[in-house]
């Protein structure tokens, strides 16, 4: 009977994988506060992508509140309005948040609940009004975690000024300077620090989600493929403590499957966007020539060090483990290429990208990165 794994079925189910990781986002919610003409838009569109910021906007909840959201991001955008107006427009708006505050706590599911408020403050105007001071202690009073976006810091001295005199009044506030889009003398800063602070505050739940939806921070993205990556590794090396046949991986094979798909959900390769079954089979072919018993370019066991040979054509747990490790990280480094536009899957050829993925398997492991010594 021939026991070998049939590969078509575990690269289709690795994509069916994928579409599932996809839809299964649990949802962020995050309200976005602050005077008209700060610039929430731009920064919407700067962390969130272009598409999220174009299409929810135009959908009230309350005369005070827009729903931003769209089906392809699990991030939802509270947008309030009329801050900038008098005193009175002003509590209205604080009292539409308290009412969607108060309602996301009847409940115990974690998707009904805000998760970070990001008030915003123009930094070229170099002050704060105490109403503002206010509305923000309120939020966080509520428990309700609080980032104060100082938009449009060209000057970043101006900034750090502004940032000193705003935490004598309320020293437990993080602030984080932005420059959601160049200008002619200063270069775009403060998205990845905004995102990987508001990624700090969140649930573990809701982790990839995040890393899923926002776009400045590659090492937002990175950190969490790379807890993936371990978990899967510790799976495998379990499971490897009863040699297993190298012809008959069935189990180790599939918790590579499940990785390979997380990992493409967090970096949000989407398989509508991208040519996604091209980069899945490469990775799932260097499983194939292992299982095989195939060399893969230079031999995987010979090169990883304290691994050494197989010994009776049968993985053990240290082996199972290097192979998830220097294989999820591999295909890490093949997301952030496509992310980075350095390598089109639709416009590459099956052979193409599988001698990519070789080398970025061969390189993880000549090279004795840190990340497979500490997994």
């Amino acid at each position: 009977m021939d026991n070998k794994p049939d590969y078509d079925q575990i690269l289709s189910e690795a994509l069916d994988k994928v579409k599932a990781d996809f839809k299964a986002l649990k949802k962020i919610n995050i309200i976005i506060a602050g005077k008209s003409g700060v610039g929430k838009s731009t920064l919407i569109n700067a962390a969130f992508g272009a598409e999220l910021a174009q299409t929810g906007i135009g959908r009230p909840v309350t005369d005070k509140i827009s729903l931003i959201e769209t089906a392809s991001s699990p991030i939802r955008i509270y947008d309030t309005v009329g801050l900038e107006l008098n005193p009175l427009a002003q509590w209205k708006s604080q009292l539409a948040i308290n009412k969607i505050v108060k309602q996301s706590r009847k409940t115990e599911t974690i998707e009904d609940d805000i998760h970070c408020l990001w008030y915003c403050i123009n930094a070229t105007g170099r002050r704060v009004d105490g109403e503002e001071l206010k509305f923000m202690k309120h939020f966080m009073d509520l428990q309700i975690p609080v980032i104060l976006v100082l938009t449009n810091a060209a000057s970043k001295q101006d900034a750090q000024d502004l940032s000193v005199a705003i935490h004598q009044d309320l020293p437990s506030l993080t602030i984080v300077p932005v420059l959601a889009k160049k200008n002619e003398f200063v270069d775009a800063y403060g998205l990845e620090t905004l995102v990987e602070k508001t990624g700090e505050l969140l649930p573990e739940a809701l982790q990839n989600s995040f890393a899923n939806a926002q776009k400045p921070s590659f090492d937002l993205k990175r950190k969490q493929a790379a807890k993936v990556v371990r978990n899967s590794a510790a799976v495998n090396f379990g499971t490897g403590f009863v040699p297993i046949p190298l012809a008959d991986t069935p189990l180790m094979m599939a918790t590579e499957s499940t990785m390979l798909a997380k990992i493409t959900t967090i970096y949000d390769v989407d398989t509508d966007k991208f040519k996604v079954e091209t980069a899945l089979g490469a990775a799932m072919g260097i499983l194939g020539a292992i299982a095989a018993g195939k060399s893969v370019s230079t031999s995987l066991f010979k090169l990883v060090p304290g691994v050494g040979t197989l010994v009776g054509g049968s993985i053990s747990g240290t082996v199972g483990a290097t192979i998830t490790v220097t294989l999820g990280y591999a295909y890490m480094e093949l997301m952030e290429l496509v992310l980075a536009g350095k390598i089109n899957l639709s416009e590459v050829t099956p052979d193409e990208i599988s001698e990519v993925m070789v080398n970025l398997v061969n390189d993880k492991i000549s090279s004795k990165t840190t990340e497979i010594k500490r997994s």
